[in-house]
């Protein structure tokens, strides 16, 4: 019996959504909350868009919205809106368009990443080799296998900044979600093979199935202001 759980948990892990791409649009809604003490401090949505052409480049593209309502805007004021395109091949980014405002940080930038050279608002930088953005991976993490307990490295950028993490599969949680309860596994950063969240963009993400495909149906985001907590509300399509 453990030998078949854990064969059960290595194959829905690798696991991707059946459909295999993201040409048809979609939108997931969810609640935010401060995960401490499960207050309700706004909503967020993350949308499959219409594919687009980048630069030459057939990519599909991703919009991540969140904004905190009257109670939320008196502990950490969030007004965040992220335009992601990936490129169809490989799922490296090729452009992002953020317009960042958290508490009294306001930030917008324009980014574009070609081969290995990026530019963000006029500035050069230069990108590793499959570079992933940190948002768009939330919805593109179920494309590669990373099997029970095991881990898998990225290279992301950010509005002009680089860096390594490190994810791995911790297996399965039962979550409740508005489609019922679900088995869900949970893809989490680490570091030496030790669970993590830094405030540096790093996310937790649950993943269940509905309707024949993985959806993140919980994602764990450290801000300056602690640890918030997405769940899923509804999937328009």
């Amino acid at each position: 019996m453990k030998l078949f759980i854990l064969f059960l948990l290595s194959s829905f892990a690798m696991t991707s959504n059946i459909d295999g791409n993201f040409d048809s649009k979609k939108n997931y809604e969810y609640n935010v909350y401060l995960n401490v003490i499960n207050l309700k401090l706004g909503e967020a949505s993350f949308s499959v868009r219409k594919p687009s052409i980048i630069n030459g480049l057939n990519t599909y593209h991703f919009t991540f919205k969140m904004h905190t309502n009257k109670l939320g805007d008196r502990i950490y004021k969030i007004r965040n809106k992220i335009d992601v395109w990936v490129d169809k091949k490989n799922l490296n980014v090729v452009r992002q368009d953020k317009e960042i405002n958290e508490m009294h940080k306001q930030k917008k930038t324009e980014t574009v990443i070609l081969n290995q050279k990026g530019i963000v608002n006029g500035r050069s930088f230069v990108v590793e080799n499959n570079v992933y953005d940190p948002y768009s991976l939330i919805l593109i993490l179920t494309e590669f296998d990373i099997p029970f307990n095991e881990t898998k490295k990225f290279n992301i950028v950010d509005a002009g900044k680089s860096r390594e993490i490190e994810i791995k599969n911790l297996g399965f949680s039962s979550i409740r979600t508005p489609y019922g309860k679900k088995q869900g596994y949970t893809l989490s950063p680490v570091k030496n093979n030790q669970r993590v969240l830094k405030n540096k963009g790093d996310m937790e993400i649950t993943y269940v199935e509905i309707n024949k495909a993985l959806v993140p149906a919980k994602i764990l985001i450290k801000l300056q202001g602690g640890v918030i907590e997405l769940r899923l509300k509804k999937i328009n399509e």
